[in-house]
């Protein structure tokens, strides 16, 4: 699954989600550069949740929710400074 969303209001942040279900791998990227990165080997769990600060001028907290659905689908909860600014499904 992969998205990219616009953040903050003065200092405009392109934040990049990037889930890899087959290689276990999430990344999360703003304006190209890499901010986190995490690798799952084995099980996958059923709630994962990533919180990010980031930005100079304006500090925006970034907070992704994973949820696991039954069959190969997740729901995806994207919070902005606590505020809910998108949701969305896929694999």
């Amino acid at each position: 699954m992969r998205f990219v969303i616009e953040v903050g209001e003065v200092e405009k942040q392109l934040v990049e989600f990037d889930f890899n279900q087959l290689l276990g791998r999430t990344v999360i990227r703003s304006n190209g550069r890499e901010i986190k990165r995490q690798v799952r080997l084995f099980s996958e769990p059923v709630f994962e949740s990533h919180v990010v600060d980031f930005g100079e001028s304006e500090r925006v907290q970034l907070k992704i929710e994973k949820r696991r659905r039954m069959l190969l689908s997740s729901r995806y909860t994207v919070y902005v400074n606590n505020r809910l600014a998108s949701c969305c499904e896929g694999r």
